[in-house]
């Protein structure tokens, strides 16, 4: 039940934070538009004595918008309503001058979901307004700060200069101090008023302040003025509105006569006389077909339009029992009893969560059905879904306030629920302050072994929790390795608490506790011929930054190139272990400027370079002007003969691109010190046509020196 609002009747002429005179000042007060901004964010959720903080602040709005002048024209915005994680989840859900009924309407739509883009909804109502050609009033009624990465401060003062008369007026609905102190300015930088609400009736003042009075209504012969009652009903508190089957019945407290009855309708209105009331409902569309019901006592103020929403109770018994506390990221043992063949779950949440918002979850039923220690706990002789059963619940990585909730998927109700606290688990990390590039450091941690954690080396201040490319699971009392980065800098070291797959942000993977480290760099040289052959083999001499790094690589890369060449590369060291200095490498068989280069392992990273000239390697080959189909026949060559070159038969008109595909037929290999070789009697010569013997490389398959020749019958 929504207190009632206790200033005068409301209007929504915004009064200036700077006293004029009564007339000047309701002069330029009916001379601005107004829109209404109100936060439909996740954390509406929160409750406040047990209501959700979106249903008072609906219903408080509600009454504001009832008590209106007829002349004011109002619009509204409302954000975080339709999607999570969106910050451009902005809309007009009511454009200004919309009749009041349309208003109403929208506001009772909103269903919390998603972040807090106050800026750029602040930013929306000023364009929506036309705020540098006209008068414009904006109220902000939010629960918590800016959520999206953007300044509203800075944008309040923009407004301010480029407007003609605009103002914000804030309302912080339960915020914290902090809250409040960022909020603040958004009002402060426009000329506007900051006020709190940490309840029902403190809202409804604080909108009461920010708003001038409407004149009140005349009495006709001393006859009191009816107020307006606006009355809905939710599936339990919080849940969705009833729009049918409903019977109310509104009765004077002092006793008498019911003053208004309703039958089989949804949400109700009628005008009522102040004092003090009850309001029953009875619901006849739940499930079992038996009425469920619902009651408020609500008071009628004189002229003060009053609109009260009603949880009806669903009559669904439900236990939840759970430890009050329990570490980060340590399963939750959770024994319940409830409705659990009505498509339930037991889910763990923050406290400001929507019903299915779920960090960690699992069927009921399914959980129940898998419990070896279900018994009779009720003693009625059955082992049913009035009995207690027990099963494991993840519990969050981070610490703080959470819930255990029971709740129904559909609709989407919470139908019972447990607090407990998430305590911090106190991990430490110790390793060396600083290490080379490359280099296996030892990482000694302390802390309780939970299933999932891992110590991870990741770039500083890097937004992911966990490096994919570097990270290890800790084992209980063991120390854990991890190779520094390739790359010299700055890094961080974190324990990360994995609590299993979830998609709620953050906390799948939560970092615990982090050490600073600084990377720093090696160097290394190389020496070798500044001139080669193209497929030939060369010898390069090295120095690398210790012992230890015969991991390391020598390569022949293009200027510039910063990885290694897969045609040209060798290692430092034998399989064995054993250092090689020289080192023998192939040179690439494509002529042009290249690098001998040194690069570190892991990365790789070269660290070194030393330029070369690769000319092209001299070769040639002679085949008979004709061959007749079928025959072998001799080929004639010449060339340096590097390891794997080859003289290869293919048809004139193969590319040489698709010389190893299925056109091709080898000829033989080229040996060195030989001159010439025979080619057999294959297929593909076997019928008349054009060919050619072509001197091909083994490395990179360059076509050296090539020959045509006619197959004939």
């Amino acid at each position: 039940m929504i207190d009632q609002i206790t200033a005068k009747a409301l209007g929504f002429a915004l009064m200036s934070s700077v006293a004029l005179p009564a007339m000047a000042q309701t002069e330029t007060v009916q001379n601005k538009d107004a829109i209404l901004i109100l936060d439909a964010s996740g954390s509406m959720w929160g409750q406040i004595d047990g209501v959700n903080k979106i249903v008072i602040a609906k219903d408080v709005v509600e009454e504001l918008v009832r008590g209106l002048p007829v002349e004011q024209r109002l619009g509204l915005v409302a954000y975080g309503h339709r999607k999570e994680g969106d910050c451009n989840d902005i809309q007009t859900i009511a454009d200004v001058g919309a009749s009041r009924q349309d208003v109403i309407s929208a506001i009772r739509t909103l269903n919390p979901k998603g972040k807090t883009p106050l800026t750029k909804s602040v930013e929306h109502a000023a364009n929506a307004l036309n705020y540098t050609k006209n008068a414009a009033n904006v109220i902000l009624v939010s629960d918590g700060l800016e959520t999206c990465k953007a300044d509203p401060c800075a944008l309040a003062r923009t407004l301010e200069e480029n407007g003609l008369d605009f103002t914000v007026h804030v309302i912080g609905f339960d915020v914290t101090v902090e809250e409040r102190n960022g909020l603040k300015c958004i009002a402060e930088e426009t000329g506007g008023v900051f006020l709190a609400a940490d309840n029902a009736s403190e809202l409804s003042g604080a909108l009461a302040q920010v708003a001038q009075a409407a004149p009140p209504a005349e009495e006709v012969s001393g006859a009191p003025v009816p107020s307006s009652l606006a009355m809905k009903a939710t599936i339990l508190s919080g849940g969705p509105q009833i729009s049918s089957q409903l019977t109310w019945t509104v009765t004077p407290q002092a006793g008498g006569d019911a003053v208004f009855n309703a039958e089989n309708t949804g949400a109700s209105e009628t005008e009522i006389l102040p004092g003090d009331y009850d309001v029953d409902v009875v619901w006849a569309g739940w499930t079992d077909g038996e009425p469920k019901k619902g009651h408020a006592a609500i008071t009628i103020k004189a002229q003060q339009p009053k609109v009260v929403t009603i949880p009806i109770d669903l009559e669904l018994p439900v236990v939840i029992e759970a430890p009050d506390e329990t570490p980060e990221g340590v399963a939750i043992p959770v024994t319940w009893s409830g409705p659990d063949e009505l498509n339930t779950a037991i889910s763990v949440n923050r406290l400001d969560d929507a019903p299915l918002r779920k960090i960690y979850f699992f069927g009921a039923a399914r959980a129940r059905a898998a419990d070896e220690t279900a018994a009779d706990t009720d003693g009625d002789g059955d082992i049913d879904n009035d009995d207690k059963a027990t099963a494991l619940l993840g519990a969050p990585t981070i610490p703080g306030d959470y819930e255990i909730r029971y709740v129904l998927n559909n609709p989407a109700i919470i139908l019972g629920r447990k607090q407990i606290t998430v305590t911090d688990s106190q991990y430490t990390l110790s390793a060396p302050a600083t290490a080379p590039v490359a280099t296996p450091i030892e990482i000694e941690w302390t802390g309780p072994a939970e299933p999932g954690g891992v110590i991870t080396l990741i770039e500083k201040d890097a937004t992911a929790a966990l490096n994919n490319g570097s990270y290890k699971r800790v084992v209980h009392g063991e120390p854990v390795t991890l190779t520094t980065p390739s790359v010299p800098g700055d890094y961080e070291i974190r324990y990360v608490m994995s609590g299993g797959y979830t998609t709620y942000p953050g906390m799948e993977r939560s970092v615990q506790t982090v050490i600073p480290i600084k990377v720093t760099d090696v160097t290394a040289t190389v020496s070798g011929p500044t001139a080669a052959v193209g497929g030939s083999t060369i010898d390069v001499a090295w120095t690398g930054p210790a012992d230890g790094w015969a991991d390391d690589m020598i390569s022949i890369v293009e200027p510039g190139a910063e990885k290694f060449n897969r045609y040209s590369v060798a290692k430092l060291a034998t399989r064995a272990g054993e250092v090689v200095n020289p080192v023998a490498i192939r040179v690439p068989a494509i002529d042009g400027e290249y690098e001998i280069v040194y690069g570190i392992q892991p990365g790789p990273r070269i660290i070194a370079r030393q330029p070369m000239t690769i000319t092209r390697a001299n070769a040639t080959v002679d085949a008979p002007d004709t061959v007749k189909a079928g025959t072998e026949f001799t080929v004639k060559y010449s060339g340096d003969a590097f390891g794997g070159d080859r003289v290869v038969i293919a048809p004139a008109d193969a590319p040489d691109s698709k010389m190893w595909g299925y056109t091709v037929r080898y000829g033989f290999d080229a040996v060195e010190g030989e001159t010439e070789g025979r080619v057999t009697a294959y297929p593909i010569t076997a019928g008349p046509g054009e060919y050619e013997a072509r001197y091909v490389t083994g490395l990179q398959h360059q076509v050296l020196a090539r020959d045509k020749f006619t197959v004939v019958e």
